[in-house]
């Protein structure tokens, strides 16, 4: 499908939804439900402005127009499709200065290309993707979905080493939903609150692919998974739990990577993480995280490698190396100041390297399905003489939810 034409890829993937809702308005008079309670669109439209700065002698400025369609036919009780698209549109200093700009946003790393540039202009680049095609099927207690889909094992907030198939990068606020993956899930729920999980993600590449099985049960008031399968070229064995020591959270994951072609070696690595969230008086909600990664850096990072790591790329990192440093401290705190406004901050700092990256952000219900957000992004490194500042980022975000 890579090479077929936008309007085609979409029509092809779309053709599912249409029969669907064909049928389900056919049905409709025998069940009693409108089409509308079938066949659903939901979405939003964002307009988000950014400026990004080294240091204040030259700030560059950036537009972002985000459009997201969210289709879903409810076709039987038994049978549900959905597609979900993402429309941007990108103008200002980022477009222009960089040449290959449209090939950079426009990547599509499933098993079928569903990414396009449909605009590509000097000042302006286009770009459309299905990050969601799929069809579910839900009987006895077995869930069966077949197609681009997020499957999340991960127990933290925010690093997830059990998420071998959809890790996710906190650093892109602006794509809330997180990236999908092309796989057959199979699930199976069993009467005592446990479940059976496999999954299957083909790739176009052999030393890519990734098919592993989750076990999750409760024991002693705590939730309790484990899993296993191969990862790209590693097996990849873990464990994760969540629950409570008194009145605050504690959950974990940890998982173990094993390269195939070594198997019997002493060559694998070790990513875990740990978290725990508490609500103070006055609803100031605190959550604190802990990450190690064996195969991160516990050393001063030259400069010009984090330009290309997961803290400065909006790029999902891996389930292996979460973060390009090995000891990672987190903590988020935030706090609705008014029934309206809300304001956050999301602080890591990296010990050894001596990393700090600082995120707050503000958000205002401006009306209805109307909300207006500031976020700020910094990151701070120990360059061996003094901390300084490798990058700025503001940016103001409108959002209209339908």
């Amino acid at each position: 499908m890579k090479h077929l034409p936008p309007f085609f890829k979409l029509g092809l993937i779309l053709l599912p939804l249409v029969i669907g809702s064909i049928y389900t308005q056919a049905q409709s008079d025998s069940t009693g439900k409108s089409f509308t309670d079938i066949f659903q669109l939901r979405g939003y439209v964002k307009n988000m402005q950014g400026f990004q700065m080294a240091d204040l002698n030259y700030v560059s400025h950036s537009n972002l127009i985000h459009n997201r369609l969210n289709f879903r036919a409810y076709v039987s009780p038994t049978v549900t499709f959905g597609v979900e698209l993402r429309n941007r549109v990108f103008t200002g200093d980022q477009v222009n200065f960089n040449p290959v700009f449209a090939q950079s946003v426009s990547k599509d790393h499933g098993l079928i290309d569903l990414n396009w540039a449909w605009l590509d202009e000097p000042g302006i680049v286009g770009v459309s993707q299905i990050d969601r095609a799929w069809v579910k099927y839900n009987r006895q207690g077995w869930d069966i979905t077949l197609g681009r889909q997020r499957i999340n094992w991960g127990v933290n907030t925010f690093w997830n080493s059990n998420d071998l198939l959809n890790t996710f990068n906190l650093v892109d606020f602006d794509y809330e939903e997180r990236p999908g993956t092309d796989a057959v899930r199979v699930q199976r729920y069993f009467k005592n609150y446990s479940s059976i999980d496999i999954a299957i993600a083909p790739s176009k590449y052999d030393s890519t692919w990734v098919g592993a099985g989750m076990y999750k049960f409760n024991k002693w008031t705590y939730d309790f998974q484990v899993l296993g399968g191969w990862w790209n070229e590693d097996v990849a064995l873990g464990v994760g739990w969540a629950g409570n020591l008194k009145t605050a959270s504690f959950k974990g994951e940890v998982t173990y990577f094993q390269p195939q072609k070594n198997f019997l070696d002493t060559s694998g690595s070790v990513t875990a993480s740990i978290s725990s969230d508490y609500v103070f008086k006055g609803n100031v909600y605190v959550m604190a995280g802990l990450m190690y990664s064996s195969s991160g850096l516990d050393k001063s990072i030259n400069p010009a490698a984090l330009a290309g790591s997961s803290i400065a790329s909006t790029e999902p990192p891996s389930a292996k190396n979460l973060m390009p440093t090995k000891y990672n401290a987190l903590l988020s705190v935030s706090k609705p100041i008014t029934p309206l406004i809300s304001a956050s901050l999301v602080g890591i700092y990296s010990p050894g390297v001596n990393l700090v990256f600082l995120m707050p952000s503000m958000s205002v219900a401006v009306a209805s399905n109307w909300d207006f957000s500031v976020f700020a992004q910094t990151t701070m490194l120990d360059n061996g003489s003094f901390f300084r500042n490798y990058g700025t980022s503001v940016f103001a975000r409108l959002k209209w939810g339908f």
